[in-house]
């Protein structure tokens, strides 16, 4: 993703902190967390609250979502600079953000997978399954992994 992106700044280990400009100003927040699995972390995103949590269900419809997500991307791709061993989960809040992360990933993925390995789950029959992500696939992708190429 080679857009503009927003200046941001990184709280501790594992939060970045930038504002989304747009009808209003909207501070936003990325928070990797640590999972059970080791070296997997999930990627959580959403508006800032003043209590210092996130609010991921949101949707703030400030005008500027490209913006707001290549800054994530630039996000993503500092921390994964950092720490190249650990592995990133994401989906959506709702299945609507999560298809529209999928058509993101097909949009850029050969930029994406010049620095990433991306999977995404799927399910098949009743079970959910890691699969390799396919850009011309119309599977229904319920989330995704990625994971810097070292």
């Amino acid at each position: 993703m080679t857009k503009d992106s927003y200046s941001y700044r990184r709280k501790g280990f594992e939060r970045y902190i930038f504002t989304s400009v747009g009808k209003s100003r909207i501070m936003k927040l990325v928070d990797f967390s640590p999972t059970r699995t080791k070296n997997l972390y999930n990627l959580g995103f959403g508006d800032l609250l003043p209590d210092g949590s996130l609010n991921h269900t949101v949707n703030s419809n400030n005008g500027d979502i490209i913006k707001v997500l290549a800054t994530v991307v630039q996000i993503v791709r500092d921390f994964t600079q950092q720490f190249p061993e650990i592995k990133i989960f994401f989906s959506g809040s709702t299945d609507e953000r999560t298809k529209m992360y999928a058509r993101i990933l097909r949009m850029y993925y050969d930029m994406f997978r010049e620095e990433f390995i991306i999977t995404a789950v799927i399910k098949i029959g009743e079970f959910y399954d890691e699969v390799a992500f396919d850009s011309q696939s119309n599977n229904t992708y319920f989330a995704f992994f990625i994971k810097r190429i070292n």
